[in-house]
């Protein structure tokens, strides 16, 4: 018992050390921050969305002995009608200001606090710096969530340039001077083969 006390509280002879976030574990956090964006949208969408009438009519003409009309109400901000195949707005506008607010300011706040990353980077260990591995501002913050769009506007390529970037950055990384780093234990050296007997 002494001796597994004594093992376990040695420290561990191999550090921890931080290595650019790479392509597949930064997807596996972007996945986490979405589900908590979208669940919050969706309570916020339940609190705020006004209740509008969804009518549907039957496209049978006048007289065909099946006209009806069914109307009932259902808090979403969307009017829809069924036999004109479009969308009309019809709300207040906040649902749609929260949808573009809220995940910037979800990303842009939690990455230039003193955590320096969202829930999911440090789920997954990593956080955001600046390229001298200091924290970054708001501003910087800022910059680097708009250029998202940018490497999303390019078909996503902007994103799959972590994949093959020197130091895993994508474009909204190069375009703010940011890095995705991450702790990971350091690798064991490999081990020395015996002597030729």
């Amino acid at each position: 018992m002494s001796d597994q006390f004594s093992q376990a509280s040695q420290p561990n002879p191999y550090p921890e050390v931080w290595v650019y976030g790479g392509f597949w574990i930064r997807v596996v956090a972007h996945l986490v921050d979405s589900l908590i964006v979208w669940v919050g949208l969706g309570l916020l969408g339940a609190i705020i969305g006004p209740s509008v009438s969804i009518t549907i009519f039957d496209p049978q003409p006048a007289g065909g002995g099946g006209d009806y009309s069914v109307s009932y109400i259902q808090p979403v901000d969307y009017m829809i009608m069924s036999s004109t195949p479009h969308v009309h707005w019809h709300g207040h506008g906040l649902l749609e200001m929260a949808w573009l607010l809220l995940p910037a300011l979800y990303y842009i706040i939690f990455e230039s606090s003193r955590l320096q990353a969202t829930p999911g980077k440090l789920l997954c260990r990593m956080r955001v710096t600046d390229l001298n591995g200091n924290r970054i501002d708001f501003l910087r913050a800022t910059g680097r969530y708009l250029g998202k769009y940018l490497s999303f506007l390019i078909l996503g390529i902007g994103f799959l340039m972590v994949a093959w970037t020197r130091r895993k950055q994508g474009l909204h990384d190069i375009l703010a001077g940011t890095y995705v780093i991450r702790r990971q234990l350091e690798a064991p050296p490999p081990p020395v083969p015996p002597a030729w007997q």
